[in-house]
Protein backbone atom coordinates (compact mmCIF):
# COMPACT_ATOMS: atom_id res chain seq x y z
CA UNK A 1 0.00 0.00 0.00
CA UNK A 2 1.24 3.74 -0.40
CA UNK A 3 0.35 6.82 0.78
CA UNK A 4 -0.17 10.09 -1.82
CA UNK A 5 -0.36 13.26 0.36
CA UNK A 6 1.58 16.39 0.97
CA UNK A 7 2.28 19.38 -1.21
CA UNK A 8 0.44 20.01 -4.06
CA UNK A 9 -2.06 17.04 -2.88
CA UNK A 10 -5.09 15.78 -1.11
CA UNK A 11 -7.50 17.44 -3.06
CA UNK A 12 -11.06 17.72 -1.69
CA UNK A 13 -13.36 15.34 -3.87
CA UNK A 14 -15.78 18.92 -4.75
CA UNK A 15 -14.47 22.69 -5.34
CA UNK A 16 -16.11 25.29 -6.60
CA UNK A 17 -14.33 27.62 -8.84
CA UNK A 18 -16.18 30.20 -10.64
CA UNK A 19 -14.77 33.79 -10.53
CA UNK A 20 -15.30 36.44 -12.93
CA UNK A 21 -14.80 36.01 -16.66
CA UNK A 22 -11.82 38.14 -17.71
CA UNK A 23 -11.40 38.66 -21.63
CA UNK A 24 -8.17 38.41 -24.23
CA UNK A 25 -8.00 42.17 -23.73
CA UNK A 26 -7.49 42.39 -20.08
CA UNK A 27 -4.96 39.88 -19.28
CA UNK A 28 -2.61 39.94 -22.44
CA UNK A 29 0.14 42.69 -20.89
CA UNK A 30 3.17 40.66 -20.53
CA UNK A 31 4.69 38.26 -22.90
CA UNK A 32 3.70 34.40 -22.73
CA UNK A 33 5.69 31.62 -21.37
CA UNK A 34 6.66 28.68 -23.85
CA UNK A 35 7.05 25.08 -23.91
CA UNK A 36 10.48 26.04 -23.35
CA UNK A 37 9.69 27.15 -19.81
CA UNK A 38 7.52 23.84 -19.44
CA UNK A 39 10.23 21.81 -17.38
CA UNK A 40 11.70 22.56 -14.63
CA UNK A 41 13.70 19.21 -12.92
CA UNK A 42 14.40 21.42 -9.76
CA UNK A 43 10.53 21.43 -8.69
CA UNK A 44 9.11 19.24 -6.27
CA UNK A 45 5.52 19.47 -7.45
CA UNK A 46 2.74 20.71 -10.15
CA UNK A 47 -0.54 21.64 -11.31
CA UNK A 48 -1.33 21.01 -15.10
CA UNK A 49 -4.53 22.06 -16.73
CA UNK A 50 -5.23 19.31 -19.77
CA UNK A 51 -7.34 21.03 -22.21
CA UNK A 52 -8.93 18.23 -24.66
CA UNK A 53 -10.25 19.08 -28.17
CA UNK A 54 -10.77 23.20 -28.20
CA UNK A 55 -12.57 23.41 -32.00
CA UNK A 56 -12.20 27.80 -31.12
CA UNK A 57 -15.50 29.43 -33.12
CA UNK A 58 -14.42 31.74 -36.26
CA UNK A 59 -16.94 34.31 -34.01
CA UNK A 60 -14.96 36.00 -31.34
CA UNK A 61 -18.83 36.19 -29.55
CA UNK A 62 -18.85 32.99 -29.17
CA UNK A 63 -15.94 32.67 -26.54
CA UNK A 64 -17.59 32.73 -23.37
CA UNK A 65 -17.31 29.12 -22.56
CA UNK A 66 -13.66 29.59 -23.12
CA UNK A 67 -13.24 32.41 -20.86
CA UNK A 68 -14.63 30.70 -18.21
CA UNK A 69 -12.67 27.35 -18.23
CA UNK A 70 -9.96 29.15 -18.58
CA UNK A 71 -10.94 31.35 -15.04
CA UNK A 72 -12.20 28.06 -13.70
CA UNK A 73 -9.12 25.82 -14.27
CA UNK A 74 -6.95 28.88 -13.12
CA UNK A 75 -8.74 29.45 -9.99
CA UNK A 76 -8.58 25.49 -9.34
CA UNK A 77 -5.01 25.39 -9.42
CA UNK A 78 -3.74 24.20 -5.71
CA UNK A 79 -1.97 27.19 -4.37
CA UNK A 80 1.15 25.21 -2.82
CA UNK A 81 2.21 23.22 -6.18
CA UNK A 82 5.56 24.54 -7.50
CA UNK A 83 4.57 24.73 -11.18
CA UNK A 84 1.89 25.61 -13.15
CA UNK A 85 1.02 24.66 -17.04
CA UNK A 86 -1.64 23.82 -19.42
CA UNK A 87 -1.39 20.99 -21.73
CA UNK A 88 -3.60 20.87 -24.99
CA UNK A 89 -4.65 17.92 -26.91
CA UNK A 90 -5.20 19.06 -30.61
CA UNK A 91 -7.68 19.76 -32.79
CA UNK A 92 -7.96 24.02 -32.05
CA UNK A 93 -10.88 24.50 -34.33
CA UNK A 94 -13.99 24.08 -35.07
CA UNK A 95 -15.44 22.93 -38.39
CA UNK A 96 -16.64 25.98 -40.38
CA UNK A 97 -15.46 25.71 -44.33
CA UNK A 98 -11.52 27.02 -44.38
CA UNK A 99 -11.34 27.69 -40.98
CA UNK A 100 -9.62 24.74 -38.57
CA UNK A 101 -6.02 23.83 -39.61
CA UNK A 102 -5.74 27.89 -41.11
CA UNK A 103 -2.97 30.93 -40.22
CA UNK A 104 -6.10 32.63 -38.60
CA UNK A 105 -7.49 29.79 -36.05
CA UNK A 106 -3.65 29.07 -35.03
CA UNK A 107 -3.57 33.17 -34.39
CA UNK A 108 -6.70 32.80 -32.10
CA UNK A 109 -6.01 29.70 -30.35
CA UNK A 110 -2.41 31.17 -29.26
CA UNK A 111 -3.80 33.85 -28.10
CA UNK A 112 -6.07 31.75 -25.96
CA UNK A 113 -3.82 29.79 -24.56
CA UNK A 114 -1.23 32.59 -24.06
CA UNK A 115 -4.27 33.97 -21.62
CA UNK A 116 -3.86 31.45 -19.28
CA UNK A 117 0.10 32.95 -18.42
CA UNK A 118 1.61 29.90 -18.25
CA UNK A 119 4.09 27.35 -20.14
CA UNK A 120 1.89 25.50 -22.67
CA UNK A 121 2.90 22.69 -24.63
CA UNK A 122 0.21 21.53 -27.32
CA UNK A 123 0.07 18.54 -30.04
CA UNK A 124 -1.79 18.43 -32.99
CA UNK A 125 -4.93 16.43 -34.10
CA UNK A 126 -6.45 15.54 -37.05
CA UNK A 127 -8.38 18.75 -37.73
CA UNK A 128 -4.77 21.12 -36.99
CA UNK A 129 -3.71 19.67 -40.61
CA UNK A 130 -6.82 20.31 -42.90
CA UNK A 131 -6.02 24.35 -43.22
CA UNK A 132 -7.34 24.96 -47.11
CA UNK A 133 -4.33 27.80 -47.75
CA UNK A 134 -1.99 24.67 -47.61
CA UNK A 135 -0.93 22.54 -50.55
CA UNK A 136 0.31 19.72 -48.46
CA UNK A 137 1.34 18.64 -44.83
CA UNK A 138 4.20 19.14 -44.16
CA UNK A 139 3.26 23.10 -45.13
CA UNK A 140 0.52 22.74 -42.94
CA UNK A 141 2.73 21.48 -40.03
CA UNK A 142 5.09 24.16 -40.68
CA UNK A 143 2.71 26.70 -39.98
CA UNK A 144 1.94 25.40 -36.64
CA UNK A 145 5.25 25.17 -35.15
CA UNK A 146 5.85 28.75 -36.71
CA UNK A 147 2.97 30.32 -34.82
CA UNK A 148 3.23 27.69 -31.78
CA UNK A 149 7.06 28.67 -31.50
CA UNK A 150 7.44 24.81 -30.51
CA UNK A 151 8.07 21.67 -32.09
CA UNK A 152 5.20 19.12 -32.79
CA UNK A 153 6.38 16.49 -30.21
CA UNK A 154 8.49 17.26 -27.46
CA UNK A 155 9.70 15.53 -24.04
CA UNK A 156 9.92 18.06 -20.93
CA UNK A 157 10.57 16.77 -17.32
CA UNK A 158 9.06 18.60 -13.98
CA UNK A 159 10.97 16.98 -10.75
CA UNK A 160 11.25 13.28 -11.68
CA UNK A 161 8.32 13.22 -14.06
CA UNK A 162 8.68 13.12 -17.84
CA UNK A 163 6.07 14.54 -19.98
CA UNK A 164 5.76 13.85 -23.77
CA UNK A 165 3.64 15.03 -26.57
CA UNK A 166 2.85 13.37 -29.72
CA UNK A 167 1.63 14.67 -32.64
CA UNK A 168 0.02 13.49 -35.85
CA UNK A 169 1.48 14.40 -38.86
CA UNK A 170 -1.00 13.13 -42.21
CA UNK A 171 -4.45 14.49 -42.76
CA UNK A 172 -3.86 15.09 -47.07
CA UNK A 173 -1.41 12.14 -46.69
CA UNK A 174 -3.49 8.95 -44.97
CA UNK A 175 -3.70 6.11 -46.46
CA UNK A 176 -7.93 6.28 -45.70
CA UNK A 177 -9.63 8.50 -43.57
CA UNK A 178 -8.13 11.75 -43.38
CA UNK A 179 -8.87 11.94 -39.33
CA UNK A 180 -6.72 8.77 -38.72
CA UNK A 181 -4.19 10.43 -35.96
CA UNK A 182 -0.51 9.21 -37.40
CA UNK A 183 2.46 8.81 -35.00
CA UNK A 184 5.51 8.83 -37.69
CA UNK A 185 8.52 6.23 -37.63
CA UNK A 186 10.56 9.77 -36.58
CA UNK A 187 8.65 10.54 -33.24
CA UNK A 188 8.30 6.36 -32.84
CA UNK A 189 12.31 6.09 -32.71
CA UNK A 190 12.13 9.30 -30.04
CA UNK A 191 9.60 7.81 -27.88
CA UNK A 192 11.71 4.97 -27.86
CA UNK A 193 14.97 6.82 -26.72
CA UNK A 194 13.15 9.33 -24.35
CA UNK A 195 11.48 5.68 -22.23
CA UNK A 196 14.99 4.42 -22.15
CA UNK A 197 16.56 7.91 -20.81
CA UNK A 198 13.95 8.05 -18.06
CA UNK A 199 15.37 5.18 -16.51
CA UNK A 200 12.19 3.47 -15.52
CA UNK A 201 11.37 7.04 -13.85
CA UNK A 202 7.69 8.14 -14.52
CA UNK A 203 6.14 9.48 -17.80
CA UNK A 204 3.06 10.75 -18.67
CA UNK A 205 1.82 10.75 -22.04
CA UNK A 206 -0.39 12.77 -24.48
CA UNK A 207 -1.76 12.23 -27.78
CA UNK A 208 -4.79 13.44 -29.66
CA UNK A 209 -6.51 10.12 -30.10
CA UNK A 210 -6.06 7.56 -27.71
CA UNK A 211 -4.16 3.91 -28.21
CA UNK A 212 -5.37 0.25 -29.22
CA UNK A 213 -5.62 -1.64 -26.29
CA UNK A 214 -6.14 1.12 -23.81
CA UNK A 215 -9.82 0.24 -22.84
CA UNK A 216 -11.54 3.69 -23.45
CA UNK A 217 -15.09 4.07 -24.89
CA UNK A 218 -14.72 4.83 -28.33
CA UNK A 219 -17.90 5.83 -30.89
CA UNK A 220 -18.37 2.68 -32.88
CA UNK A 221 -20.83 4.56 -35.50
CA UNK A 222 -17.89 7.18 -35.74
CA UNK A 223 -14.41 6.92 -35.16
CA UNK A 224 -14.02 2.88 -35.23
CA UNK A 225 -16.44 2.77 -38.46
CA UNK A 226 -13.64 5.12 -40.09
CA UNK A 227 -10.92 3.47 -38.49
CA UNK A 228 -9.60 6.53 -37.06
CA UNK A 229 -10.35 5.77 -33.21
CA UNK A 230 -7.01 4.70 -31.97
CA UNK A 231 -3.29 6.23 -32.80
CA UNK A 232 -2.15 4.47 -36.11
CA UNK A 233 -5.22 3.15 -36.53
CA UNK A 234 -4.51 1.51 -39.98
CA UNK A 235 -0.69 0.76 -39.35
CA UNK A 236 0.40 -1.41 -36.57
CA UNK A 237 -1.86 0.13 -34.22
CA UNK A 238 -0.93 -2.13 -31.51
CA UNK A 239 2.67 -1.70 -31.27
CA UNK A 240 1.95 1.04 -28.38
CA UNK A 241 -0.13 -0.77 -26.09
CA UNK A 242 3.17 -3.38 -26.59
CA UNK A 243 5.19 -0.32 -25.40
CA UNK A 244 3.12 -0.03 -22.71
CA UNK A 245 3.66 -3.47 -21.22
CA UNK A 246 7.49 -2.88 -21.60
CA UNK A 247 7.91 0.64 -19.66
CA UNK A 248 5.24 0.18 -17.03
CA UNK A 249 6.46 3.18 -16.05
CA UNK A 250 4.52 4.89 -18.13
CA UNK A 251 1.61 5.29 -15.76
CA UNK A 252 -0.56 8.09 -17.41
CA UNK A 253 -1.75 8.47 -21.03
CA UNK A 254 -3.46 11.37 -22.02
CA UNK A 255 -5.91 11.76 -25.12
CA UNK A 256 -9.09 13.62 -26.06
CA UNK A 257 -10.79 13.25 -30.19
CA UNK A 258 -14.07 11.58 -28.71
CA UNK A 259 -16.10 14.63 -27.26
CA UNK A 260 -17.52 12.67 -24.45
CA UNK A 261 -17.77 13.04 -20.96
CA UNK A 262 -15.24 12.47 -18.12
CA UNK A 263 -18.28 10.60 -16.37
CA UNK A 264 -18.12 7.12 -18.23
CA UNK A 265 -17.10 4.40 -16.40
CA UNK A 266 -14.67 3.75 -19.29
CA UNK A 267 -13.35 7.46 -19.01
CA UNK A 268 -10.31 6.48 -17.70
CA UNK A 269 -9.31 3.02 -17.91
CA UNK A 270 -6.53 1.14 -15.70
CA UNK A 271 -3.69 -1.28 -17.84
CA UNK A 272 -1.89 -3.40 -15.69
CA UNK A 273 -0.24 0.06 -13.49
CA UNK A 274 -0.50 2.46 -16.30
CA UNK A 275 -3.95 4.35 -16.40
CA UNK A 276 -5.36 5.67 -19.47
CA UNK A 277 -7.41 9.08 -19.71
CA UNK A 278 -9.99 10.22 -21.94
CA UNK A 279 -10.69 14.28 -22.00
CA UNK A 280 -13.84 16.00 -22.79
CA UNK A 281 -14.19 19.02 -24.40
CA UNK A 282 -15.12 22.96 -23.25
CA UNK A 283 -17.46 24.04 -25.76
CA UNK A 284 -20.83 23.28 -25.66
CA UNK A 285 -21.14 22.61 -29.84
CA UNK A 286 -18.59 20.23 -29.57
CA UNK A 287 -19.51 17.68 -26.94
CA UNK A 288 -21.79 14.69 -28.52
CA UNK A 289 -23.56 14.16 -24.84
CA UNK A 290 -23.66 17.80 -23.11
CA UNK A 291 -21.50 17.50 -20.90
CA UNK A 292 -17.97 20.41 -20.88
CA UNK A 293 -15.15 19.17 -18.91
CA UNK A 294 -11.32 19.26 -18.73
CA UNK A 295 -8.81 16.85 -16.32
CA UNK A 296 -6.69 19.03 -13.70
CA UNK A 297 -3.20 16.79 -13.13
CA UNK A 298 -1.56 17.58 -9.62
CA UNK A 299 1.53 15.86 -8.90
CA UNK A 300 4.41 15.80 -6.33
CA UNK A 301 8.09 13.47 -5.90
CA UNK A 302 5.38 10.73 -4.01
CA UNK A 303 2.65 10.84 -7.00
CA UNK A 304 -0.53 12.34 -8.55
CA UNK A 305 -4.26 12.78 -8.37
CA UNK A 306 -6.61 13.59 -11.23
CA UNK A 307 -9.48 15.38 -11.08
CA UNK A 308 -12.35 16.25 -13.68
CA UNK A 309 -13.33 20.01 -13.83
CA UNK A 310 -17.38 20.28 -14.90
CA UNK A 311 -17.33 23.66 -16.76
CA UNK A 312 -21.00 24.07 -16.14
CA UNK A 313 -20.63 23.76 -12.48
CA UNK A 314 -17.13 25.16 -11.65
CA UNK A 315 -17.21 21.80 -9.58
CA UNK A 316 -13.81 19.79 -8.92
CA UNK A 317 -13.83 16.03 -8.52
CA UNK A 318 -10.97 13.48 -7.76
CA UNK A 319 -11.23 11.12 -10.29
CA UNK A 320 -7.57 8.98 -9.51
CA UNK A 321 -4.86 9.19 -7.28
CA UNK A 322 -1.72 6.67 -7.45
CA UNK A 323 2.25 6.48 -6.24
CA UNK A 324 4.97 7.17 -9.51
CA UNK A 325 5.69 3.37 -8.46
CA UNK A 326 5.58 1.24 -11.98
CA UNK A 327 4.69 -1.33 -9.84
CA UNK A 328 1.26 0.48 -8.24
CA UNK A 329 -1.75 0.76 -9.52
CA UNK A 330 -3.74 3.54 -9.32
CA UNK A 331 -7.06 3.69 -7.25
CA UNK A 332 -10.04 4.59 -9.54
CA UNK A 333 -12.21 6.72 -7.08
CA UNK A 334 -15.14 8.64 -9.52
CA UNK A 335 -17.48 8.28 -7.13
CA UNK A 336 -20.63 5.49 -8.49
CA UNK A 337 -23.41 7.72 -8.53
CA UNK A 338 -21.29 10.36 -10.49
CA UNK A 339 -21.25 7.53 -13.50
CA UNK A 340 -23.26 7.97 -16.47
CA UNK A 341 -24.72 5.15 -17.74
CA UNK A 342 -27.92 4.87 -19.75
CA UNK A 343 -28.32 1.80 -21.62
CA UNK A 344 -31.12 3.89 -24.14
CA UNK A 345 -28.06 5.44 -24.72
CA UNK A 346 -26.48 2.46 -26.80
CA UNK A 347 -22.67 2.83 -27.44
CA UNK A 348 -22.88 5.52 -24.53
CA UNK A 349 -23.24 3.02 -22.33
CA UNK A 350 -20.85 -0.16 -23.33
CA UNK A 351 -17.85 -0.66 -21.48
CA UNK A 352 -15.38 -3.18 -23.03
CA UNK A 353 -13.48 -5.48 -21.23
CA UNK A 354 -11.77 -8.92 -21.00
CA UNK A 355 -14.74 -10.01 -19.34
CA UNK A 356 -16.52 -10.31 -22.36
CA UNK A 357 -19.28 -13.27 -22.99
CA UNK A 358 -18.48 -16.65 -24.94
CA UNK A 359 -18.73 -16.63 -28.30
CA UNK A 360 -22.69 -17.34 -29.58
CA UNK A 361 -23.39 -16.56 -26.73
CA UNK A 362 -25.18 -12.59 -25.57
CA UNK A 363 -24.13 -10.28 -22.78
CA UNK A 364 -26.77 -8.35 -20.87
CA UNK A 365 -26.84 -5.60 -23.35
CA UNK A 366 -27.65 -7.87 -25.82
CA UNK A 367 -24.34 -8.52 -27.39
CA UNK A 368 -23.41 -11.27 -29.28
CA UNK A 369 -19.99 -12.47 -30.21
CA UNK A 370 -18.31 -15.00 -33.04
CA UNK A 371 -14.99 -16.10 -33.06
CA UNK A 372 -13.85 -14.90 -36.70
CA UNK A 373 -9.82 -15.68 -36.38
CA UNK A 374 -6.90 -16.19 -34.03
CA UNK A 375 -7.09 -12.67 -33.54
CA UNK A 376 -10.33 -11.48 -34.19
CA UNK A 377 -13.50 -11.26 -32.86
CA UNK A 378 -17.21 -9.81 -34.40
CA UNK A 379 -19.70 -8.00 -32.19
CA UNK A 380 -23.28 -7.33 -33.29
CA UNK A 381 -23.88 -4.67 -30.91
CA UNK A 382 -26.88 -1.95 -31.05
CA UNK A 383 -27.17 -3.14 -34.53
CA UNK A 384 -23.70 -2.98 -35.95
CA UNK A 385 -21.53 -5.46 -36.59
CA UNK A 386 -18.06 -4.25 -35.26
CA UNK A 387 -14.79 -6.29 -35.70
CA UNK A 388 -12.52 -6.57 -31.99
CA UNK A 389 -8.51 -7.31 -31.83
CA UNK A 390 -9.39 -9.95 -29.66
CA UNK A 391 -5.58 -9.48 -28.29
CA UNK A 392 -6.00 -6.23 -27.35
CA UNK A 393 -9.71 -6.29 -26.92
CA UNK A 394 -10.25 -3.58 -28.75
CA UNK A 395 -13.14 -2.38 -31.89
CA UNK A 396 -10.48 -1.67 -35.29
CA UNK A 397 -13.77 -1.70 -37.82
CA UNK A 398 -17.37 -1.90 -39.01
CA UNK A 399 -18.35 -4.82 -41.15
CA UNK A 400 -22.22 -4.34 -41.14
CA UNK A 401 -23.55 -0.69 -40.17
CA UNK A 402 -27.28 -1.85 -39.80
CA UNK A 403 -28.45 -5.42 -38.73
CA UNK A 404 -32.01 -5.39 -38.69
CA UNK A 405 -33.66 -7.54 -35.68
CA UNK A 406 -34.70 -9.92 -38.16
CA UNK A 407 -31.57 -10.82 -39.41
CA UNK A 408 -28.96 -13.00 -37.97
CA UNK A 409 -25.04 -13.24 -38.48
CA UNK A 410 -23.81 -16.23 -40.46
CA UNK A 411 -19.74 -16.57 -41.27
CA UNK A 412 -19.05 -19.34 -43.81
CA UNK A 413 -16.18 -21.70 -45.27
CA UNK A 414 -14.91 -21.18 -48.90
CA UNK A 415 -18.18 -24.14 -49.43
CA UNK A 416 -20.97 -21.87 -48.06
CA UNK A 417 -21.18 -23.94 -45.01
CA UNK A 418 -22.05 -22.47 -41.89
CA UNK A 419 -18.65 -22.30 -39.74
CA UNK A 420 -19.21 -23.21 -35.72
CA UNK A 421 -17.94 -19.87 -33.99
CA UNK A 422 -18.20 -21.30 -31.19
CA UNK A 423 -16.14 -24.20 -30.59
CA UNK A 424 -13.63 -23.47 -33.05
CA UNK A 425 -11.92 -20.23 -33.38
CA UNK A 426 -13.06 -18.93 -36.87
CA UNK A 427 -10.09 -19.36 -38.92
CA UNK A 428 -12.41 -21.08 -41.49
CA UNK A 429 -14.96 -18.38 -42.64
CA UNK A 430 -13.76 -16.50 -45.84
CA UNK A 431 -16.93 -14.29 -45.77
CA UNK A 432 -19.33 -13.09 -43.21
CA UNK A 433 -23.29 -13.15 -44.32
CA UNK A 434 -26.64 -10.66 -42.59
CA UNK A 435 -29.12 -13.56 -43.22
CA UNK A 436 -33.22 -12.67 -43.28
CA UNK A 437 -34.47 -15.13 -40.81
CA UNK A 438 -37.85 -15.53 -42.16
CA UNK A 439 -37.02 -15.72 -46.00
CA UNK A 440 -33.67 -17.26 -44.99
CA UNK A 441 -32.14 -14.98 -47.47
CA UNK A 442 -28.31 -13.69 -47.76
CA UNK A 443 -29.55 -9.49 -47.36
CA UNK A 444 -25.56 -8.25 -47.76
CA UNK A 445 -22.02 -10.21 -47.32
CA UNK A 446 -18.74 -9.38 -47.05
CA UNK A 447 -15.19 -11.32 -47.64
CA UNK A 448 -12.19 -11.02 -45.96
CA UNK A 449 -10.17 -7.85 -46.85
CA UNK A 450 -6.20 -8.02 -47.62
CA UNK A 451 -5.42 -7.61 -44.32
CA UNK A 452 -7.60 -10.93 -43.40
CA UNK A 453 -10.12 -8.89 -41.90
CA UNK A 454 -13.48 -8.48 -42.60
CA UNK A 455 -14.28 -4.32 -41.66
CA UNK A 456 -14.84 -2.55 -44.66
CA UNK A 457 -13.23 0.87 -45.73
CA UNK A 458 -16.29 3.35 -45.04
CA UNK A 459 -14.38 6.58 -45.67
CA UNK A 460 -11.95 6.72 -48.35
CA UNK A 461 -9.55 9.91 -47.96
CA UNK A 462 -11.49 12.94 -48.82
CA UNK A 463 -8.90 14.99 -49.49
CA UNK A 464 -7.62 12.51 -52.72
CA UNK A 465 -11.76 11.99 -53.70
CA UNK A 466 -11.56 16.19 -54.00
CA UNK A 467 -8.37 16.96 -55.66
CA UNK A 468 -9.56 14.15 -57.90
CA UNK A 469 -12.66 16.26 -58.31
CA UNK A 470 -11.17 19.40 -59.06
CA UNK A 471 -8.86 17.99 -61.58
CA UNK A 472 -11.42 16.14 -63.88
CA UNK A 473 -13.42 19.34 -63.69
CA UNK A 474 -10.55 21.71 -64.59
CA UNK A 475 -10.04 19.10 -67.10
CA UNK A 476 -13.88 19.04 -68.57
CA UNK A 477 -13.58 23.38 -68.31
CA UNK A 478 -10.43 22.86 -70.54
CA UNK A 479 -11.89 20.42 -72.93
CA UNK A 480 -14.92 22.54 -73.62
CA UNK A 481 -12.78 25.73 -74.27
CA UNK A 482 -10.64 24.21 -76.85
CA UNK A 483 -14.22 22.96 -78.43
Amino acid sequence: MYTVSGSCLSAPGFTRANPPIRKFASIMAKASPTLDDFGNEKSNSFNISILGDLHLPNAPGELDHFHQAREQLLAAAAPDCDEARVVQLGDLGSYEKGWPGSNKCFDLAKQYLDSFGNPVGLILGNHDLEGDEFETDADNLDAWKAKFAQNHYWSSKIGKVTFVGLSTVRFRSNVHSVHEVHIDDEQIQFLEDTLKEAQGEPVVMFSHAPILGSGLKAVQAVHVKNRCAWLNHSSNADYFISLVRRYPNIKLWFSGHFHLSQSYPDSISIVGGSAFVLTGVIGDRFSRDGHRHSRVLRGNLDGFELLTMDHDTGETRLDLKGSWDAMDVPEYLTPEEELLCDPSAGWLCSKVDCSIPSPGESSDTGTQWFNSGPTSMLSLQDGILVEYDAICMAPIGAVFLEVPDNCFIRLVDESGAPVDTVNTDGSASVRVEMVDSDANQVLEYVERNSEGKFYQIFQPNKWVTLQKKKKKEAAAKAEMATA
